[in-house]
């Protein structure tokens, strides 16, 4: 196992006495206000080539959610708010997402969590982060961390082989470290963080949140095909 997997005996305290006071509290740094989309290559308007991303091409928002899948506040929305964002939003074509790696601590279970999701299939990424934040708490606090990830690694259709290449991809290291340099210079600090068409919205969590900041783009939406 890499020596990032070596996670010490405090950080493990400090993962279980916070599990659920976490739960809807932000994970990372200090709270941002504002920033605007990271510069990289551009897609389209708001997203990257590399980006992983579903729904229509042609919706009018564009949410990109900046994550940790070691984030409690991040499982908390991906398993509470994100099937009803989905059906109501992703399905219906009025949103394109754009899911954006933003690891906090422990970092070294983040780095391994989507070195994992990044190593299958990109057709298999979203299920594959939507299994770590169902079982976040099982793998983080387990007893053996290397073999719980190893085996989740496994599980998600990875050789041991396979697994080990995705921790020690130099390549992919380079980019991931380069998304989040690009994350901070546009304001992120926290986690979840969602820029919607190319802006960090501040406050927005529940469903209801999202409602209230998708009204004025989908209004002209709605004004532009009349």
């Amino acid at each position: 196992m890499t020596s990032f997997m070596k996670i010490d005996s405090f950080t493990r305290r400090m993962v279980v006495a916070s599990g659920a006071a976490l739960l809807l509290a932000a994970c990372g740094g200090s709270e941002t206000s504002g920033g605007t989309m990271a510069p990289g290559e551009a897609v389209n308007t708001y997203e990257f080539a590399n980006d992983h991303a579903i729904g229509s091409k042609e919706a009018p928002i564009v949410v990109a959610e900046y994550a940790s899948v070691v984030c409690p506040a991040c499982a908390n929305w991906h398993n509470t708010v994100y099937p009803d964002f989905k059906k109501k939003y992703i399905d219906t074509g009025k949103v394109r997402y754009v899911f954006r790696e933003f690891p906090t601590p422990p970092r070294r279970l983040a780095d391994t969590g989507f070195a994992i999701a990044n190593c299958v299939d990109e057709s298999k990424f979203f299920a594959n982060i939507a299994t770590q934040y169902k079982r976040q708490q099982a793998l983080i606090n387990a007893p053996d961390r290397g073999k719980a990830y190893e085996d989740f690694a496994k599980a998600s259709g990875l050789s041991v082989d396979e697994y080990q290449a995705c921790l020690q991809d130099e390549e992919w290291r380079a980019e991931y470290e380069q998304k989040i340099k690009d994350a901070r210079n546009a304001g992120v600090g926290v986690t979840p963080t969602f820029m919607v068409n190319g802006k960090i919205a501040p406050k927005v969590f529940t469903i209801e949140d999202f409602d209230r900041t998708f009204a004025p783009f989908l209004e002209t939406t709605k004004e532009s095909a009349e």
